[in-house]
């Protein structure tokens, strides 16, 4: 039998390329008959920049940086050809210490402007997993973008709750060319009910009134952009910064699944396959709102190939043709998640015959 197995991240756990090496171990020990292909996967969120290095055969460079806080930090890009692929997360990702108001998507700029000044001009930006909602202010500065306060002072070091001061703003110092694909998971717009800061601001933290003030700040930087990004899909992803940077450069808003999978061939060996596993750490209705096994069986479907899904719990849904969970009535969540990797392999191997008939 020919295997596929194209596993999201097990958040907290396992990642995709881990989950992925323990599926292939457990069938191959069992039968070293079966070929068994893993394929590092990620939509956009956790891992995106490693995955698309594999399907690419990239290189990692590493350029000095800030995070939320504007402490001090060495980030990474993955680069191939004249490419560059940066994850949000490694410069502007989520803290422990959860003071949105305070964030800044700064950091990211700077990885931006490091590979637009190293050459690298095609740059796709992995939006999950930020810890800011500055609608892209911090990372435009970093640029070359300059705010203004009423008393018309550069606003220094730009933070989320900057946004309600801006008075004026001036794009035309932005460091150019640079072609953006802004690869993310949701499809929310900048502002309003289901903009970036009433949908995401309070898992960065952020309280009722702050929300608000938020959501003021981003109705009011989107008045500066000669874009209007109130009905933009997609704009409102991490924190706002993909709104940001598609008002002023242009650029492409897509699935992060759609651009793993067109560089890395997945559909092709999808069709190549017998059988194709997926999964990730929780499977519930949010997955069939897009996540990547859905996308996977949905890929399945269409190629007339059996998908099975692992994954850590599944909720009260079916995707693919078979389902199985590590919890069950003889493992617990919380074994599950301290022993996961064996876990996982125990599952496989006890499930062959379902996987493989």
């Amino acid at each position: 039998m020919n295997v596929l197995v194209a596993l999201d991240s097990f958040k907290g756990t396992m990642s995709s390329e881990t989950a992925g090496n323990i599926v292939k171990n457990a069938i191959v020990d069992k039968d070293k008959n079966n070929s068994v292909d893993v394929v590092v996967c990620a939509d956009g969120g956790e891992g995106f920049s490693y995955a698309m290095k594999k399907a690419c055969n990239g290189e990692t460079l590493t350029a000095k940086c800030h995070d939320i806080y504007y402490r001090g930090i060495d980030g990474e890009i993955v680069t191939f050809g004249n490419t560059a692929v940066i994850d949000c997360a490694c410069a502007s990702g989520l803290q422990k210490r959860k003071q949105v108001m305070f964030s800044s998507s700064y950091g990211t700029g700077e990885l931006i402007k490091f590979a637009a000044d190293s050459g690298y001009t095609n740059i796709i930006l992995g939006l999950g997993g930020s810890g800011c909602c500055d609608g892209g202010m911090g990372a435009l500065a970093a640029l070359g973008a300059k705010f203004y306060d009423e008393n018309h002072d550069l606003i220094l070091k730009p933070k989320s709750s900057d946004m309600n001061y801006i008075f004026s703003a001036d794009f035309s110092h932005c460091i150019k060319p640079i072609n953006f694909t802004f690869a993310c998971d949701v499809e929310n717009t900048f502002h309003s009910e289901n903009g970036a800061a009433y949908v995401f601001a309070p898992q960065k933290g952020a309280n009722e009134t702050q929300v608000s003030q938020l959501d003021d700040g981003l109705k009011r930087i989107n008045a500066f952009f000669k874009t209007d990004l109130s009905c933009v899909k997609g704009s409102g992803a991490a924190g706002g910064l993909c709104g940001g940077l598609y008002a002023v450069y242009g650029g492409s808003i897509v699935s992060g699944f759609d651009v793993l999978s067109h560089y890395s061939n997945l559909e092709e060996k999808i069709k190549n396959a017998d059988i194709i596993i997926t999964g990730e750490g929780k499977t519930d209705k949010q997955t069939l709102m897009g996540k990547l096994p859905f996308k996977i069986a949905e890929l399945c479907k269409k190629n007339n190939k059996k998908c099975v899904l692992i994954s850590g719990t599944v909720e009260d849904v079916n995707v693919g043709d078979v389902c199985l969970s590590l919890v069950d009535s003889s493992t617990s969540l919380e074994t599950a998640l301290s022993d996961s990797e064996n876990v996982l392999y125990k599952k496989v191997q006890n499930s062959l015959e379902l996987i493989m008939d």
